[in-house]
């Protein structure tokens, strides 16, 4: 892991949370080249239907946790992460990074930030 950040430094005082969040998780995942945008945590019902019941983008996702300040603890059996919103299909699945990782990240948030 990069040496540890603290996300409210790295915009401007002016910048928005969403900005703050955003510039964060692309600073946390950039050996990963990752646009949090553009990369999903989608969740299935359970592994053997695979019918997705939810689905965020990174920074949404994130956003979400900080507004609630909720630090997350997903469960691989049920979640990864999708280059496809809404797809649990495994031509639209990361191998890298993992869930775990993400989870670090987005919950290094919640405490810095929520």
């Amino acid at each position: 892991m990069n040496a540890q950040v603290n996300p409210a430094a790295l915009t401007t005082d002016n910048a928005t949370a969403q900005e703050k969040i955003r510039a964060f998780l692309v600073s946390e995942l950039a050996e990963w080249s990752i646009n949090p945008d553009n990369v999903y945590i989608n969740g299935v019902n359970a592994p053997e239907e695979g019918v997705v019941i939810s689905s965020n983008s990174l920074t949404a996702e994130a956003a979400n946790r900080v507004f609630e300040k909720d630090a997350p603890a997903y469960s691989t059996r049920t979640a990864g992460l999708f280059t496809v919103a809404y797809s649990y299909a495994d031509e639209h699945r990361l191998d890298a990074p993992d869930l775990a990782k993400v989870g670090e990240v987005i919950g290094q948030l919640v405490r810095d930030l929520g």
